[in-house]
């Protein structure tokens, strides 16, 4: 016990030590900054520029409870890459409203016989791009200057919006389909080289206690940007300035976040030996996409992070797919009242990342996450079921509209939570697990693994509703992910049980069956 005790004051003296320092440093760097005429002409921008990188550094002297929203909001590197990824984002999901805006119309004007094989096409022409391209956008992120990559992607985005713009409507009504189809691909390609980089970098910029916080609010702008461009500000300028006004738009917001991008610190590129340099490029090319896969393999952990964030994906995906179907025949509203399931589950992933840091520190990561998936399916069951719960429970037989439109929305928006509770904390997993000059092919793994499984809600989901009934199919979501999440817990616990049992029979044995162990 006393050798705990003096390890545990030799630690807390050493925090301490930490918090002096940095104190001490910020007030040698204060009075630097504040008089720097005091410094010698022939030193001065020597001492300037190592003040500079002091306080770049002296987060690293900060205690670790400075990890807050507002400490992580207050590092301006972080502020601006993140104002970058909101405003591309929010453009982002304003072209994909507008896309499929302007196929619907396609659609309608020329009295097409397959309407949703054509919209669905547009999907899988934005979604392709990440299973052909996703591994090659990880080697080139980790290669490159991240900075001028996502700087570069932004313009490129622009200039496939300003593509849309040269479709006219006079063309041949095959010649505009294809061409819109093959303007998205480009404009999904260019999209894959994004999100890795940006990725990789939030943990250059931000400290690792900060991590958590900094994931959660990239989290919540990701889904904030969903809600402001697909469901708010693209519905609402497509109808008030017209499509094309707002592809114009959108090309200026790629731009404000190229040049947002492009006053953050410069991404050191990684130096290659001599032998490596003398490889051909496609050689090199695959060598670096097996390096990255073979990373992960050799990692449970890494690999169980990928799985849970596909997993949070796929099924957000699949629910959303089901969402139109789900409005219609089980609650009796139009399709275009999806909002009323949409926006509570948006709200309810925006309060889990609010919530998520503070449930992290006080619980395992992965006991957060596998509670989280089960807590899912429930949810997911009893959003599925509601109308009939409310039917049970109501003795004047079915419910009103109304109320099974807020009952349904309760349980979306409980299960938005829950979905924040997978995302966040296994993101965090992903960024820490990953090494700096491996971390962009990690991202594009994900991204890559998550789409090519996407697939299958785009394309099965609607039709086995269809064959089940969407009830039907929404509950044998929901009892898989109830399953998976208890089977996790359940496994922890036994292994846990089992850690304690062998420490119980260690103590009894005395310190000699520690040294047999050894």
């Amino acid at each position: 016990m006393r050798l705990g005790d003096r390890g545990f004051r030799k630690s807390a003296g050493a925090c301490r030590e930490s918090s002096y320092a940095a104190r001490r440093h910020l007030v040698v760097i204060m009075a630097i900054e504040s008089d720097p005429n005091d410094l010698p002409q022939h030193q001065r921008p020597s001492v300037l520029e190592r003040v500079a990188e002091a306080r770049q550094r002296l987060h690293v002297l900060r205690p670790a409870q400075e990890g807050s929203f507002r400490a992580v909001l207050g590092n301006g590197s972080f502020l601006r890459l993140w104002l970058a990824q909101a405003i591309s984002q929010t453009a982002n999901n304003m072209v994909n409203f507008a896309l499929l805006l302007r196929v619907r119309n396609i659609v309608e004007v020329h009295d097409l016989p397959q309407a949703n094989t054509a919209i669905s096409l547009v999907i899988l022409a934005f979604s392709l791009p990440s299973v052909l391209f996703g591994p090659v956008a990880g080697v080139v992120a980790d290669r490159s200057n991240r900075r001028a990559l996502m700087s570069i992607v932004n313009v490129f985005r622009a200039l496939a919006v300003v593509l849309f713009l040269v479709i006219r409507p006079g063309w041949h009504v095959q010649t505009i389909l294809l061409a819109h189809y093959l303007v998205t691909f480009l404009f999904g390609i260019s999209g894959q080289f994004f999100a890795p980089a940006q990725g990789a970098t939030i943990p250059a910029l931000v400290p690792r206690p900060q991590l958590m916080r900094a994931n959660a609010l990239f989290n919540l702008t990701f889904t904030a940007a969903q809600l402001l461009g697909f469901a708010t500000l693209g519905p609402i300028l497509a109808k008030l300035i017209g499509i094309d006004q707002l592809f114009i738009l959108t090309v200026v917001l790629f731009i404000v976040s190229a040049g947002l991008v492009m006053t953050l610190p410069a991404t050191p590129v990684p130096e290659r030996s001599g032998s490596a340099a003398q490889i051909h490029p496609m050689q090199r090319l695959w060598a670096d996409i097996r390096e990255g896969l073979v990373f992960i393999l050799q990692d449970p952990m890494l690999m169980k992070a990928i799985a849970y964030l596909t997993l949070a994906a796929t099924t957000f995906l699949m629910v959303a797919s089901l969402g139109p179907e789900f409005i219609t025949s089980v609650i009796g509203l139009p399709k275009e009242d999806i909002g009323y399931i949409v926006a509570p589950a948006g709200l309810g992933v925006v309060v889990g990342v609010l919530l998520v840091g503070r449930v992290v520190d006080r619980y395992p990561r992965e006991v957060v996450i596998d509670s989280a998936i089960a807590l899912a399916g429930v949810m997911l069951l009893l959003l599925a079921v509601s109308r009939d719960l409310l039917a049970l429970i109501l003795t004047g037989g079915s419910a009103p509209v109304a109320v099974e439109t807020i009952v349904a929305g309760f349980f979306a928006a409980l299960l938005g939570i829950c979905n924040a509770f997978i995302l966040v904390p296994a993101q965090t997993i992903l960024q820490e697990r990953s090494h700096e000059h491996i971390r962009a092919r990690v991202y594009a793994t994900f991204f890559t693994i998550s789409n090519t499984v996407s697939f299958v809600p785009i394309f099965f989901a609607a039709a086995s509703a269809d064959l089940f009934g969407v009830v039907q199919v929404l509950a044998v979501v929901a009892l898989l992910l109830i399953g998976f999440g208890t089977m996790n817990l359940l496994h922890r616990h036994a292994q846990e049980m089992a850690r304690r049992e062998r420490v119980r029979t260690r103590h009894r044995q005395g310190p000699e069956a520690f040294g047999a162990e050894e």
